[in-house]
């Protein structure tokens, strides 16, 4: 080891894959080449693969992945029938998540103290913590060895319980032969940076033999919808069947753990060898009290994985410093039990005892532990908690070396599993300026914790003019089917819909940042310094006085309800057309959907109908900008005021739009965008933001979206909070991209400006297009309104023109929310534009030949009505 400029050894991070990384760099680069060649970043063709290959090594039946362990619990649960009020038997040591996914599937969480070897769940304490209302047991498997699950079972069949296992750390472990989470209805796995096999970000798996949970878990994970389409566009014309959410995985990630899931047992090994290597240097050290106990039988097929090399130590938090005065990172696994934590203070479990997870709580210390660790780190750490106990007496001074610095991983902590060395976050100072004549959030904090136009006449009347803009050339243009898959059966010309080479142009980038993140030494690869970074630019560009970075655009209208405390008993007014989670977001946050009717030209929600539906129980207005037209959000605003309501503007189309001088995203309390790939300022991956002029409840927001951290104390968990974060990656690439979206958005007017010149004398027709002008304009996606819509779009497939069918059924008449609409009650003209809509080809990368094209087959179906 080499000694660094101070004279002192290298210091040892508590947890680092860099070498391991290079070393797979070269399958990692092949596998991001083939999610590139597909064009589906989400949920997509590596997705899949993933799904088979851990199937085949654990064991199970489906493997479902989705976007992190946290939600893996929650969907499990939600898919198993839990209730509202159900009590679920948790142990009271386990990382926060174990009891929050309780809670956030609407349960209540009822705490069992553990046995102090496994530091699992007590069989013993669990017979006894059985009440009647109590539904399901939830076991966890922590650090490096399984819960009892014979015990655990028995008990759950004398109560009638469920079991659904908490394996999130227990990639590999095995009781006679079956895997971790393969014992009960269900398990999860976890594939945070830190953990046994990592990915480069949060991504996580449900794991089940039952056909029915898996398809259950398909359907929550994706809006409520079955199924993947594997084509570049997502399958939003299939109606949600339950309230879901989203949580599906990046393909890029799936990507990473295909590559690293090859070294696995290697790496397996390793640990073990490096767990023997501690134990034997240890066991005779006076102050170590406790050393990691297996409890596995490997005759009988069962497996333990090093995961954590675990100890109980005297004076913990000494020693702790002592390690980090060496260099040594290290990790306290959890410094309040849960029953403790202020998030769960209202479950009343204060007066009740846990002492063995007490006991844990201030004594528990981890020490690094990964495959890039080398025997002779190990020794030197070993070397380190010897000289702590043997030659220092208590209370003598620390020894000299490099201060401690605790990781504070962009807004918090990390899911439990990050590294306790790395330097905390840092944001600039003052408040962000805004683009000239739009509005800002004056006297706000800037600071917060982390067109061509013609008379339309013949099809082909001329070129689009695009000057000033670049024109895309033929050759950066792929060929590719129609977002149904159909391919044309008669035109030369095939116009894509969404393009599978979206980011082709950035395809090098992307990939030589994905290398970048994850051998840079402080090894953040979530909420870092990239998505502070990104998070001030957002601010800037908007004028907004904070923005909170997470993990969809769904996810941010969850974590903005849930900041506003909308829940039970709470109606949230919302439009009767539009996407699944406008309703489902409410739905999941405990409120009641009421549904509005739209504007019958814009397909905006239509403030006069808004007013008629508010009522005493009435909490929030959430209007959404739909397509190309913003909301009228001055009418919002307004009515907000007037009746002393919330007002939520789902503006995740919306990036970018700017009505009378404000931007989408300002009007109201707070505002969402989505970075979804298709969207205007889309990335490859799932990602979203929360814009809002309100520093507490971007506060609460910035919590919520890390486990309900408040940034200075890890695993202190002061809200029900959620795992909605950004990856370092994604972060990394929206910065590359940023200053060409005005490039982009502006390409998209033209294009939009260009139809509407072309279709709006096609009106006698029956071929709508939204208003003339750019106010109030977002350019998602072009949609008509088509009297034919049918035979126009059989039309344009011939013609070799890609169209896609937004929402044909309006949301309280899918069978996810129709629980919640009244009883005949209807939305006529919801009704129609579900009818009716069709969106046109409008993203930035199709050439003048293409949009042509395009407008003279929509004039040509016309002309020969």
């Amino acid at each position: 080891m080499q000694p660094d400029p101070g004279g002192r050894s290298s210091p040892i991070p508590f947890f680092s894959q860099a070498k391991g990384f290079q070393r797979l760099w070269p399958l990692v680069e092949e596998n991001l080449e083939r999610v590139f060649d597909s064009g589906k970043f989400s949920h997509g063709a590596q997705v899949a693969e993933w799904e088979k290959a851990l199937s085949a090594r654990t064991g199970a039946r489906y493997a479902i992945a989705v976007n992190s362990g946290t939600d893996a619990l929650v969907l499990l649960l939600r898919a198993c029938g839990l209730r509202l009020g159900d009590e679920v038997l948790v142990p009271a040591y386990s990382f926060f998540a174990t009891a929050s996914s309780v809670v956030l599937a609407g349960g209540v969480p009822r705490f069992v103290d553990i046995d102090p070897t496994t530091y699992a769940m007590d069989p013993d304490a669990l017979a006894e913590a059985v009440t009647p209302a109590c539904r399901f047991v939830m076991p966890v498997h922590l650090f490096h060895t399984m819960a009892d699950m014979a015990a655990i079972g028995e008990v759950a069949r004398a109560h009638g319980l469920t079991v659904v296992e908490d394996s999130a750390e227990a990639i590999g472990m095995r009781r006679g032969g079956r895997h971790a989470g393969l014992f009960g209805t269900g398990g999860v796995l976890s594939f945070f940076p830190s953990k046994t096999l990592g990915a480069l970000g949060d991504a996580g798996a449900v794991l089940t033999d039952d056909p029915e949970l898996a398809h259950a878990v398909d359907a929550l994970r994706h809006h409520g919808r079955a199924g993947r389409t594997l084509d570049n566009f997502p399958a939003i014309a299939t109606q949600s069947s339950r309230p879901g959410v989203n949580s599906k995985m990046d393909d890029v990630q799936a990507a990473v753990l295909l590559a690293k899931s090859t070294t696995l047992e290697e790496d397996i090994a390793r640990r073990a060898a490096l767990a023997a290597r501690y134990t034997e240097r240890l066991r005779d050290i006076p102050g170590v009290l406790r050393l990691p106990r297996s409890t596995a039988r490997p005759e009988r097929g069962d497996r333990d994985v090093f995961y954590v090399y675990l100890i109980e130590a005297e004076r913990r938090d000494d020693l702790v410093a002592h390690l980090d005065g060496r260099g040594i990172g290290t990790e306290v696994y959890y410094p309040v039990p849960l029953p403790r934590q202020p998030a769960f203070a209202g479950l009343g479990c204060r007066d009740r005892r846990f002492p063995h997870a007490q006991a844990a709580a201030e004594r528990a210390l981890a020490l690094p532990l990964y495959p890039d660790l080398g025997t002779e780190d190990v020794d030197r750490v070993c070397e380190a908690v010897a000289d702590f106990y043997v030659r220092q007496a208590p209370g003598a001074p620390r020894a000299p070396g490099v201060r401690r610095t605790r990781r504070v991983t962009g807004d918090g902590t990390g899911d439990g599993t990050g590294s306790a060395t790395a330097a905390g976050r840092t944001e600039s100072a003052g408040t962000p300026s805004a683009a000239p004549g739009t509005k800002t959030c004056a006297g706000t904090s800037g600071t917060p914790d982390d067109a061509y136009a013609e008379p339309p006449g013949t099809p082909h009347a001329r070129t689009p003019d695009v000057a000033g803009l670049p024109t895309v050339p033929p050759e950066a243009e792929a060929p590719g089917g129609a977002a149904d898959g159909s391919a044309s059966r008669t035109s030369p010309v095939r116009v894509e819909f969404f393009p599978r080479r979206l980011f082709e142009a950035d395809r090098k980038e992307l990939i030589g940042l994905f290398r970048e993140v994850a051998l840079n030494p402080s090894q953040r690869f979530i909420l870092g310094s990239r998505t502070v970074e990104f998070e001030r630019v957002l601010r800037h560009s908007l004028g907004a006085s904070d923005v909170v970075l997470c993990g969809s655009g769904t996810s941010a209208l969850e974590l903005v309800l849930t900041a506003m405390e909308v829940g039970a008993g709470d109606e949230v007014v919302v439009p009767a057309f539009g996407c699944a989670p406008l309703a489902a977001a409410v739905v999941n946050v405990g409120g009641t959907p009421v549904f509005a009717d739209i504007d019958p030209h814009t397909m905006v929600v239509d403030p006069d109908d808004v007013e008629r539906r508010i009522g005493p129980r009435t909490a929030a207005l959430m209007p959404a900008h739909m397509f190309s037209v913003m909301a009228d959000m001055p009418r919002f605003t307004t009515l907000a005021r007037r009746h002393g309501l919330r007002l939520v503007e789902d503006s995740a189309v919306a990036q970018g739009a700017v009505l009378g001088s404000t931007p989408a995203g300002l009007w109201g309390d707070a505002g969402v965008f989505s970075f979804v790939q298709v969207k205007s300022c889309g990335m490859p991956g799932e990602g979203g933001a929360v814009v809002t002029c309100d520093p507490r409840l971007a506060e609460r927001v910035r919590m919520l979206r890390n486990h309900g951290q408040d940034g200075r104390r890890r695993f202190v968990h002061h809200l029900v909070g959620r795992n909605s974060r950004f990856d370092e990656v994604q972060a990394a690439f929206q910065l590359h991209r940023f200053d060409q979206f005005p490039e982009r958005l502006e390409r998209r007017a033209r294009i939009a400006d260009y139809y509407t010149e072309r279709f709006t004398p096609l009106a006698d027709q029956g071929i709508v297009p939204p208003p003339v002008g750019r106010d109030g304009r977002c350019y998602y996606v072009y949609t008509l309104l088509v009297e034919e819509r049918d035979a126009l779009r059989a039309h344009l497939d011939r013609s070799g023109v890609a169209s896609h069918v937004y929402y044909p059924l309006p949301l309280p008449e899918q069978a996810a929310f129709a629980p919640y609409a009244p009883a005949g009650e209807q939305w006529p003209r919801a009704r129609a534009a579900a009818a009716r809509a069709l969106s046109l080809p409008v993203h930035h990368l199709l050439t003048d030949a293409e949009v042509e094209h395009v407008a003279d087959s929509v004039c040509a179906f016309a002309a020969g009505r």
